[in-house]
């Protein structure tokens, strides 16, 4: 009786060729996405990079312009 229910069981886990290739088409675009989000933060993290330089070099400017202990800009 038992081997009967995990026959039963097994048959009803069993995929089909087409939905096997619609699960293969789903994880292969959801790859892309995740290729294509990578992508962008490496792009973002890039840009966030140079902004924070530019900030550093202007800063450092108007520290050069003001004296370091008239900056009204420092929040040290």
């Amino acid at each position: 009786m038992q081997s009967q229910l995990d026959n039963t069981n097994t048959n009803q886990n069993l995929w089909n060729e087409q939905e096997i290739k619609e699960l293969i088409l789903y994880a292969k675009s959801l790859q892309v996405e995740n290729e294509d989000l990578q992508a962008k933060m490496i792009m973002m993290q890039a840009k966030l990079n140079n902004e924070e330089a530019k900030t550093k070099k202007l800063s450092n400017i108007i520290k050069l312009l003001y004296g370091q202990g008239n900056n009204p800009y420092d929040s040290n």
